[in-house]
């Protein structure tokens, strides 16, 4: 309603662009505000993050899949890219180590919302499709930025999630589970173990627990990948120093994965 109101006093106004009033000459039309209050989604995206996605990113967020949040860090094109599913605090955690992955070796990477988390919506048959999100990510990574090898990296839930696309055949060239629960959405990791590739890894911190590095240390046994144990810290924090804020030993064989 409010934009066919602008067109017709635009009509009006230009129907009587010639005529001058006993006050002097007719108002000129209101500029056009179309679009003034269209949200720039990197700049919302930017703020949203803060200090997590570093001022230095080359940062270009966008949708896939119809509503799936996404962002790129790193050139547009690339012939390897890193696809990131985060923890179920969204893909901003991602930001840091995206951004130091461009710096040591210029990987590309694509951070990537799941269903029901940050700006990502879907309907309840997309949310059931363990490949959805992923999917469509490895299209854009191939189609888009040209891509050769693509990883599936993930924290945490993300860490689940990976597993879970990865057996049921995701398109993708190698994969790490990085303190992924070793149970998410009622699916049993375990049971997955032998539909894994081989060109993955599976890390997890004694400080998430007994049983839970246990579990993580015999998924990878079973999957015939390697396993990276940690001291301390959980997800993102194990692949970069939450202090120093640079790459750790973990975040670096990370890069090395999707190098390839």
């Amino acid at each position: 309603m409010r934009r066919g109101g602008a067109v017709l006093l635009a009509g009006l106004l230009l129907a009587c662009s010639g005529c001058v009033g006993a006050d002097g000459p007719p108002p000129s039309p209101t500029p056009s505000v179309a679009g003034a209050d269209t949200v720039d989604p990197t700049a919302a995206l930017r703020e949203r993050c803060a200090s997590a996605i570093p001022d230095e990113a080359e940062l270009e967020a966008f949708t896939v899949a119809g509503g799936v949040e996404a962002a790129r860090i790193g050139p547009a094109t690339n012939d390897r890219v890193a696809i990131l599913l985060p923890q179920t605090s969204g893909l901003c955690g991602w930001g840091r180590w995206a951004t130091a992955a461009v710096r040591e070796v210029g990987l590309t990477s694509l951070l990537v919302n799941p269903c029901g988390y940050g700006g990502s919506t879907c309907t309840g048959e997309e949310d059931a499709d363990p490949l959805h999100e992923v999917s469509a990510a490895v299209r854009v990574a191939r189609e888009d930025l040209g891509a050769r090898r693509v990883v599936l990296l993930g924290t945490s839930m993300g860490g689940s999630l990976t597993v879970i696309a990865v057996a049921r055949g995701a398109d993708v060239d190698a994969w790490a589970d990085v303190s992924g629960p070793s149970s998410w959405d009622g699916v049993d990791l375990a049971t997955l173990a032998g539909e894994l590739p081989a060109d993955g890894l599976v890390a997890m911190a004694r400080s998430d627990g007994r049983s839970a590095f246990r579990e993580a240390r015999a998924l990878a046994r079973a999957a015939g990948v390697p396993f990276v144990p940690g001291r301390s810290g959980h997800g993102w924090e194990l692949v970069v120093d939450p202090v120093d804020q640079v790459l750790t030993r973990l975040g670096r064989r990370l890069l090395a994965l999707a190098e390839g």
